[in-house]
């Protein structure tokens, strides 16, 4: 029996040695959502977030893959698959318990979106809180945390399977307002050529964060927020957003 204990051990380190190398190695996952999150011109996933992240993780010394995928699906990703991680995620406290929180990364305004001239119908000046909008239609989109915000709050929200589709349905008069991020907002309609589609109202302002299966280590966690603690204390956060245009 001796023996066998005598075996056995080694064998059960190299496993656990195994096991911790494995988890050093991180599946992230993201969505489209510039400039936080998006594939650039050589087509590489970039963006303010990203690139907060890959630094993060360079300075811990782990290694990791990326992809972008839909955002139900990024998230569900990370709630089911170890050693998975998404962002950037909105810490709202419906998420709390589903992973665990490293960050945040970056701040984002929550905007209403509307047409710059407003059909009949709806308030001719623009609004300046949400409990003015009770009855308007609000574009969102399926896994974005304005979804439950609105929604808990009795607003009648339109949830379309993807944000870039809500500047259309804004102007065919699907909707009356689109919620979304300030800056994501501001991007899409450049991107897509939308001229008569202006911010409103500012209604939220959210942290998001590197999210993870709540498998991951709790050491772990603490070392990597203690480690980005340390990238905004030299400067290299302030300095991404610059390199993007923008101030955190």
């Amino acid at each position: 029996m001796r023996k066998a204990i005598a075996f056995a051990s080694p064998v059960l380190l190299c496993l656990g040695l195994m096991t911790q190398a494995l988890a050093q190695h991180l599946t992230l996952t993201t969505e489209e959502y510039p400039p936080y999150n998006m594939r650039d011109a050589k087509g590489q996933v970039g963006g303010i977030s990203t690139a907060i992240v890959k630094a993060l993780l360079a300075e811990a010394g782990l290694t990791y893959e990326l992809n972008i995928y839909p955002w139900a699906r990024a998230i569900s990703m990370a709630r089911v698959q170890p050693n998975t991680c998404v962002y950037s995620m909105s810490r709202t406290p419906e998420r709390e318990s589903l992973y665990k929180w490293i960050g945040p990364l970056v701040y984002n305004d929550w905007a209403l979106f509307a047409l710059s001239d407003m059909p009949s119908g709806l308030p001719s000046t623009q609004p300046t809180r949400l409990d003015q909008l009770m009855e308007a239609r609000i574009g969102s989109y399926q896994g974005d945390a304005i979804v439950s915000y609105l929604q808990t709050r009795g607003h009648r929200v339109d949830v379309a399977p993807s944000d870039d589709v809500n500047p259309k349905k804004l102007q065919l008069g699907r909707i009356d307002y689109w919620a979304t991020g300030r800056l994501i907002g501001q991007y899409r309609l450049q991107q897509q050529g939308i001229q008569d589609i202006v911010p409103v109202l500012d209604f939220n302002r959210t942290e998001m964060y590197l999210a993870c299966h709540t498998q991951m280590p709790d050491d772990l966690v603490k070392r990597l927020n203690a480690t980005l603690a340390n990238l905004h204390k030299q400067g290299l956060i302030r300095k991404i957003y610059a390199g993007f245009g923008y101030a955190p």
